[in-house]
Parts: C-alpha cells; structure tokens; sequence
C-alpha cells in the first residue's frame, strides 16, 4: 500500500510534495481532462480567486485529483469494461450546473491549455460520502498504518468476513476501482459464499411433506454455517442404516458430488468414517441407557445366528412401552457366542448382556424357539433373575414359546397329507411357463373350456407356507384346464389326482386359518402378546371341526394338529391369554366364548373358572404394590407439609375411618370389576390402537395392562436382525471385527428408532408379489378371451 490515499470522509489527499506552481499546474491540467471526459465544461478561476482556492474546490467537492505515488506513475488503473467491475462514479453526490457566467476566468485559462474545449456551465460536484458500489455492503474502509511511511495512516477495504485487508483503489476517472474486491469475494472468500447461500435459503419455506412420517425420512434443520464434523457423523449413520462400505467415502465420484454440494467439504477417509460409526454407536448407547433407566418392564427375545465362516452370533432385543404408552423395539446385543451352544452358554451370555446395560431388576419374560437347549437357558436364566426382579417378575410367565415357530412346526406336519398334490402343481406350473409356446398352449385350452381367465398361475417359494397356499388356491382355478393339458401334451407327467384336489377343498377352511395366523406372525409388526391369543382360537376352532369330520384322512390331520399343539404348550402359561383379556375389545367374554368354542363343557368351565382366579390374584399384588407406592408418597409428601393438630378432631375419629374402610370394601368394586364390567370395544373399528386406549385410561384401571403388553410372541424381532447382520457381514466385509459388527447392527436399530405397528391387531393382508411369482398369462390372448 502507497501513501497519499484517501481516508474516511471528504477531504484533501496528499500528494508528492512539488512546488507550487507545479502543482497548480498539474491539477489544472488534470481538471480540465477530467471535465472533458465528462463531456462538461471547466471553469477558470478568477483573479479573486486565488489557484490555490481552485484546487481546494476541486479537491473538496469532487475529490478528482488524482494522487500520485513516489514512483511518479498513477495507479489502480483497471478496465472499465470488465463486467465484475461496478463504477462508484461520484457515488451518491449530485451535480449542479449553473450558468451566471461568473466563472472568473478559469475557463479561458484552461482553453489555453487545451485547445478544442467549450466553455459551459460551471459545474460543482457534491458528495455525500457514501460509496455507492454494491460490493461496499461486503467491505469497509478503515484507516491503518502505513508500512513505508512512519505516523502516516492509509485507508484500506477491509473484508466483512475474514477481515482480510485489501487495496483502496481510485482510478484515473476519480472512479473507486471494485474489480479486485468482487474478484476476491466470487473466488478466494469462502465465508461470503456461505453468507449469500444463508440469504438465498432464508427466502424460501421450507414445507414438511405431508407424507414424511409414510417414508420414515427424518426432517433434518440445516445450519446456518456448514460443519464439517457433523458433516461426517451424517455420513456416517448413512453408511451404517444403508449397509455402504466404509471405501465408498474414498470414491472419486462420492467426493466430486460432496464437493458440489459444499467447496468447503474435506476429504474422508475409510478409516475415519470407521472411527466415525463407532462414535456414534457409543452416543447412541449412552442414550438408550438413559432411556431404560427409565423404563419399568423390559421383555426379551434372543435367537443365535451362524455365518458362512462358522461363526456364531447372539442376538438380544429389548420390548418395552415407553411413558406414552408407545412400544419400542431395540438390538441391545449382537455378539459373538463361541461354541459349544449348550443351555448354560446361552443363559450365561443373556444374562452377562443384561447385567451390562444395568436391567436385571426390570426383565419379566424371555422369548425363545423350541430348540432344547433354550430349554436348559430358560431355567437358568429364571434362576438369576428372580433373585434379583421386582414384584413384576412372574416365574411361570417367563418363558414365552416363539409362536410362529410352533405354527411351522404344526403346518408342517398337519399338511403332509397333501405334498404330492403341492409338488404336482409346482412342476405343472414350471413346465407350463418354461416355453411361450407351452403358455399359449394352455390359455387357448383354457378359451376352448369357456373358463374365466384371471391373472395367471403362481409359484410359490418352498421355504414359506403361504406362498404354497396361495399356489394351490390359485391352480385349483384351473383344474379342468390341467386335464385337458395332459391329454394335449405327451410330455406333462405332473397331472393332480380327482381324490387329491378333493382333500384340498376338504382342508382348505383349517389351511387359510394357518395363513391368517402365521402372516400376523410373522409380520414386520412385531406382534405383541394381544394379538396372539385369538388367531390360535381360531385355528383350534378349525382343528376341533376337524378332528369330528367324518373323513378320516381330514380328521388325521385335525388330530395330528391338536397333538403338536398341545406338546409345546403343555406347561400352563396364561400370559397370552391374560393379555388378551387387557385388550378393551375382548376382556373375558371372549374367553369364555373362546373357552366353550375348543372345549367340552366341563373342561371349559374349569378352564374359564382357573383364568378367573388367577386374574384376581395378579390384580391384588399388582393393586397392593400400587397402595404401597401412594402410601409411601403420601408419607414423603405429609413430612414436608404442615400437619394437622389432633387435638382438633374427635376421639372416635379412628373408630369412624374404619367403619369408611369396611363399607367401602362392601359396597364397592375395585378396577378390574370396574373394567370387565364396562362394554367392549369394537371390533369393527381398524384403526383401533390398544396402546393409545390405555394411555388414555391407564388412570382409571390397573397398571398391570402394560407389562403384558409389552411381551412379544415371537422371535420375529430377532431373525430380521440376522438378516441386517448378513447384509453388514456379508462375503465382500467378513473381516469385519465382532466389535465393529455389533456396533453397525445394533446403531442401526437405534438410529430406526420406535417400531408402533400395533394398530394392526387382527392380522395383516397377505403381500402376494412378495409370497409367490405370479406367472401373467400373454395379453394378446387374453384380450381376444
């Protein structure tokens, strides 16, 4: 920076020190120039008015002398046509133009000095002071010391942003030169980038989709100033809820777009967005603690996994209902289990998982398969956690059988009787689309028989029950179109039998009963234990009329049914049952509806009588813990309250708090009564949400309605887990360490967040495309039907 530039305000600039008359005549010359670049005529100063007045005038009314450096040479020359350049001009002045003539003679001195100029109007330019470019809204002018000079001040622009100093210029036109500041701001200054982006996007609404809450996309606030920390914890919870590989951060095209995006994001690399992930495994771990902490009842379901290497995982999932009565699901573990899986290895792991997380005392029922080491687990793990559960903890509710594995297990061998109708019409329907030709063949057998032709056939996935279902219920469309078929082509060998497909008729009511249910179960909804209870009275309703059919082949298989029911419940537990009684729709007139509907008489009288009084019992310890908590608050409250003197009140007062205590045991009825006795819900209504319902009279009636709820029938939860490990250990990160694979599984259940899916309670309808392969029959064909 040179000396002699302007500073705030208008006033006069130094300039190299030359004697006068020199210096009167510079700025004459360079007045006169100036006027005729402006297309004005200069004025000539009278003998009244000295030279040195001139220059003043000149200098502090339209500041257009121009400084020199030392080197002798003018600056800040730059082009006037460049298109980033802005001219301040006179800034905010005026000019006036006045035409009395008394110019003094100045004019004719500078028509002396150069020839061609027209006298005019005397022309006085005044500024205001203001700078009139928009790029000054960026930059202000401040006076510093001068580095070649000592005890001399320069004025310099300096950046609103990064406070950078930068050049004063004025040009030869008296015009402030704004090029290099509008350069510096469009190319070098990232901070003026971020501060014109804030005002873009705080002139636009940002409206949440209505359908946000459907797609499970979470409605992120962006900051006012980018971040690149958490920058990269969003990118890391991308990698971990997508399943991306750490690399994909080291992708050329992933930078070029993030760069895009935002110039001030950085490289990141694989090891740490791994660092990363893990960071944020350890928050969201430290939240979850919290929020247990505050939980009263947690249920359990485990499950054990293998990898293609052989290696062993368990998983552990929490149930809970939170303070709003709303269910959550949560991986608490996914750990590696060295072999041998025996039952105290099991119940060893599970316990050392809880113990960890600081839950033993609010665990009330583990949720297991049939295998029979989770057997040997159960009775240990009851062992520990009743030494060290609250009065919620009920032994004999414990161990809760995962229901959709029974109804496997029951489908399976209930419906062995029809497998080779089930393999006929699988290799019917996978010769028929195997050729084009072979599908015309068949629609045209199916015109020629004046059938209705739907959508087509179906194949089912061997590996789901009702996929099967489905297969057989659409092939039996199609039954006369098969025979005709058979006749027609010498190479189909797969022709259902008369008898088979009459016995699939025959058992088809117990079969669609068994879709019903296992499609409930087996749903993403992780069922809880309300649901349970009247699908499986349904189905015995089913068997019941089956073992008393006169077919013996239908009534074989109702009573193979009933048997393998009743083999893995043999051990009497009421939770599901109880459960269903809390839920306003059914209470216990369902129960005894259902009771009647699966048993003799006299059983089910003995039946109804036991549900009857064991349901008494719970509410009277549930309802004396209740009375002990309100008497013990009422106690902790009354000690910091003034007391009333007792001398006030009568001395048969506690002989009359009795007598209220007897009478209103007579009188009254207590909350349960209360609540069986009051109408039920409908079921008609689908929108129906149990938990919202006792949320709303979780007041009015015992508490014991949410730690039933909260157990799930199934192990569901925890088999979808293993099929989110088997995308995050799959055969390209198998060298994932157990730590870094517990840490992406279970942040992946947390960053998921609440599963509230109970407003389904009566079942799910059944999603064919994603059960069976639909083969379409030829629209050409079809159309001409």
């Amino acid at each position: 920076m040179q000396p002699g530039r302007e500073s705030e305000g208008p006033q006069e600039r130094p300039v190299k020190l030359i004697s006068q008359g020199k210096r009167r005549a510079y700025n004459n010359v360079m007045n006169s120039k100036t006027a005729g670049l402006l297309g004005i005529h200069s004025t000539r100063p009278g003998s009244s008015q000295s030279a040195a007045a001139t220059e003043s005038q000149w200098t502090a009314s339209a500041s257009l002398v121009v400084p020199i450096d030392e080197s002798g040479e003018e600056e800040n020359y730059y082009d006037k046509n460049d298109i980033m350049s802005e001219e301040d001009g006179f800034g905010d002045g005026h000019i006036e133009i006045s035409n009395d003539g008394n110019d003094g003679g100045a004019s004719r001195r500078g028509k002396k000095r150069q020839k061609g100029m027209k006298v005019g109007p005397r022309v006085t330019v005044q500024s205001s002071g203001k700078l009139g470019s928009k790029v000054w809204d960026h930059f202000e002018k401040v006076p510093v010391p001068s580095t070649t000079q000592s005890s001399a001040m320069v004025t310099m622009a300096q950046c609103n942003y990064r406070k950078k100093f930068l050049s004063y210029k004025i040009d030869q036109g008296g015009t402030r030169a704004t090029t290099h500041l509008t350069r510096h701001n469009t190319k070098s200054c990232a901070d003026y980038k971020i501060a014109v982006a804030k005002v873009a996007s705080q002139t636009l609404l940002n409206f949440q989709p209505s359908n946000a809450s459907d797609t499970g996309i979470p409605i992120l606030q962006s900051s006012r100033e980018y971040s690149q920390e958490e920058a990269k914890k969003l990118i890391a919870k991308m990698v971990i809820c997508h399943d991306y590989p750490f690399k994909m951060v080291e992708h050329t095209w992933f930078n070029i777009v993030m760069k895009y995006m935002n110039p001030q994001y950085k490289f990141i690399g694989r090891k740490t967005i791994r660092k990363e992930c893990f960071k944020v495994f350890e928050a969201k771990r430290d939240s979850l603690m919290k929020v247990l902490k505050g939980v009263d009842n947690i249920a359990l379901t485990t499950d054990l996994w293998t990898f293609n290497q052989t290696l062993s995982y368990m998983c552990l999932v929490a149930h809970f209902i939170d303070k709003y009565w709303n269910m959550q699901c949560r991986v608490l573990n996914f750990v590696e289990l060295d072999p041998p899986h025996s039952g105290h290895v099991i119940s060893q792991a599970v316990f050392e998982c809880v113990a960890a997380w600081k839950i033993e005392d609010k665990i009330i029922s583990t949720t297991l398969d049939n295998a029979a080491n989770n057997d040997v687990a159960i009775r240990n793990l009851k062992a520990m956690f009743a030494a060290r559960s609250s009065y919620c903890f009920v032994p004999k509710y414990f161990h809760v059988r995962c229901c959709a594995h029974i109804i496997n297990l029951v489908v399976t061998d209930g419906t062995a009787t029809i497998s080779h109708l089930t393999t006929n019409v699988r290799e019917s329907v996978k010769y028929i689309k195997k050729l084009i030709s072979q599908l015309f063949k068949f629609v045209e057998i199916c015109r020629n028989l004046a059938m209705t032709i739907g959508e087509g056939l179906k194949l089912d996935v061997t590996t789901r029950w009702n996929s099967t279902y489905n297969m057989l219920k659409t092939a039996i469309a199609y039954k006369d179109a098969l025979y005709s078929y058979a006749d027609t082509d010498a190479n189909y060998k797969w022709k259902p039998t008369n008898a088979e497909w009459e016995l699939f008729n025959t058992i088809t009511p117990i079969l669609a009963r068994l879709v019903e249910v296992s499609t409930a179960f087996s749903s993403s909804a992780y069922p809880t234990s309300n649901i349970f209870y009247p699908h499986i009275v349904n189905v015995k309703i089913a068997l019941r009329e089956a073992c008393e059919s006169t077919n013996p082949d239908f009534k074989a298989m109702g009573q193979a049914m009933i048997d393998k029911f009743n083999k893995y419940w043999e051990e009497p537990n009421n939770v599901m049952v109880i459960a269903t009684i809390l839920d306003p729709r059914y209470k216990l007139k369902y129960i005894k509806w259902g009771f009647k509907r699966i048993y003799a008489h006299e059983k089910a009288t003995a039946e109804y009588n036991l549900i009857d009084t064991e349901l008494a019992k719970l509410y009277e310890t549930y309802d004396m813990h209740h009375h002990h908590e309100k008497a013990d608050n009422y106690r902790s409250g009354a000690s910091s309250s003034t007391t009333v003197d007792s001398s006030s009140l009568p001395s048969n007062a506690s002989e009359f708090t009795s007598y209220l205590s007897e009478t209103s045991l007579e009188t009254s009825k207590n909350e349960l009564d209360k609540y069986l006795d009051e109408a039920n819900e409908s079921l008609l209504n689908k929108k129906f949400d149990v938990l919202l319902w006792w949320k709303l009279n979780a007041h009015r009636y015992p508490v014991v309605a949410k730690n039933f709820l909260t157990i799930p029938t199934t192990s569901v939860s925890s088999e979808s887990t293993f099929s989110t490990g088997g995308r995050v250990i799959d055969d390209y990160r198998s060298s994932l360490k157990p730590t870094m694979v517990e840490a992406l599984v279970c942040v992946f259940s947390w960053i998921k967040g609440p599963h509230n899916d109970n407003k389904v309670l009566l079942g799910v309808e059944p999603d064919d495309e994603d059960d069976v392969e639909s083969i379409p029959f030829p629209k050409g064909v079809v159309g001409s039907n």
